[in-house]
């Protein structure tokens, strides 16, 4: 028989049916997609911090062994040694400042995880020049006049509900330090004014270009020879730490649950087609009977099964950005995080998956093309 069995009529006149299959699969990509979506904002929300900050800045401390076997002679005066290797940096073309100074940490929190990074606390008149910068600019409260004062990223104040006025760090500094003011940058800097000897540590503050962002270039300039003991926080270290901390984990974490919901929601996707296939199968055999082709039958099935795939991912892809939409509204923007919206190789990934649930749907589909019979033959059983 010549003409193609029509792929709509069947969903048209079984709404309910149809619709089950269509929310199952609008679920898979929506579960799927959400999922990245939650988990890629805490790395978006981190690059600010991780990769963007030390190209600006770095933090060194070295021991006495490493600043004595740099001075090339006799002596145990470290201070003094210190002191040339900063001048000897601020020679570098790519560097602006170096300052011997304390720092505090100050702590941005992601979805999932939370990650702590190092506020330089300068005496007062040195603050600008560090603000200068970091392209960082002074957009509520005023400028550090007392020890302890701090100036908090506007973003870092809203992650961590900050207030002027409130205490900074208080879990980990006590009553030390306040804060006095908001600023503004690209890379969520936060600096202050020393109050006593409370911090995390000493450290030569370098500020410089991305081009100086490796201090390990300017140590072997220098003939400077770095041991494990010594500290170097710059571009390398968080980069190494973003790479296996925060992006290969959520990576493995997002690939994880994919693999995950797709078999949970597979299943049930297929269940619930087998179980309309066989509810057909009288059909199929009317079909045959009249003489279409189980080819025909098949390709039928096939648009049908193409028409509902399309429709639910379409569905999907709406009930997707309702709930990105309402998330970033709801709980991202108000906690100082960044998200994106669109992953065109996360999107690849959960097509790749509904194509292995199409293809496992070929069983159960063949298996009802085989057991076609025309009327006549099953009413000779």
């Amino acid at each position: 028989m010549s003409g193609n069995l029509s792929a709509s009529k069947y969903i048209k006149n079984n709404k309910r049916t149809c619709g089950v299959l269509l929310f199952a699969l609008s679920l898979t990509f929506m579960a799927m997609y959400i999922v990245n979506y939650l988990l890629m904002t805490t790395q978006e929300s981190f690059v600010c911090v991780m990769l963007e900050l030390p190209k600006k800045v770095s933090y060194v401390s070295l021991t006495s062994d490493t600043l004595l076997k740099a001075a090339g002679e006799e002596t145990k005066d470290t201070s003094k040694q210190r002191e040339i290797l900063m001048e000897e940096l601020k020679q570098r073309e790519g560097i602006k400042d170096v300052i011997f100074t304390q720092i505090i940490d100050s702590t941005y929190e992601g979805i999932i995880g939370q990650i702590g990074y190092e506020c330089p606390l300068f005496e007062k008149e040195y603050i600008q020049t560090f603000l200068d910068h970091m392209d960082a600019e002074l957009v509520e409260g005023k400028m550090p006049e007392n020890e302890g004062d701090v100036l908090v990223d506007s973003t870092v104040m809203k992650n961590q509900k900050y207030k002027i006025g409130d205490t900074f760090r208080k879990e980990a500094y006590g009553d030390t330090f306040k804060i006095c003011g908001v600023i503004k940058s690209d890379c969520m800097a936060c600096v202050g004014v020393p109050n006593g000897f409370t911090n995390s540590g000493w450290y030569m503050v370098i500020m410089h270009d991305e081009s100086e962002s490796l201090f390990a270039s300017a140590a072997k300039d220098l003939g400077i020879t770095l041991s494990d003991r010594d500290e170097v926080i710059d571009a390398k270290t968080y980069q190494d730490f973003y790479d296996r901390e925060v992006k290969d984990t959520i990576n493995g974490a997002v690939n994880a649950i994919i693999i995950v919901v797709m078999i949970f929601l597979a299943v049930s996707v297929i269940v619930a087609y087998v179980s309309f296939l066989r509810n057909r199968l009288t059909e199929y055999c009317l079909y045959a009977s009249i003489g279409y082709s189980k080819k025909d039958i098949y390709e039928m099935i096939m648009r049908e099964m193409m028409i509902i795939f399309i429709s639910g991912i379409a569905i999907g892809v709406v009930i997707s950005i309702i709930i990105m939409g309402i998330s970033d509204a709801c709980v991202i923007a108000p906690k100082g995080l960044m998200s994106r919206w669109f992953y065109p190789m996360h999107i690849a990934k959960i097509f790749a998956a509904l194509c292995c649930i199409a293809g496992a749907l070929q069983i159960p589909i063949l298996v009802s093309i085989h057991n076609i019979k025309t009327m006549d033959m099953m009413e000779e059983r």
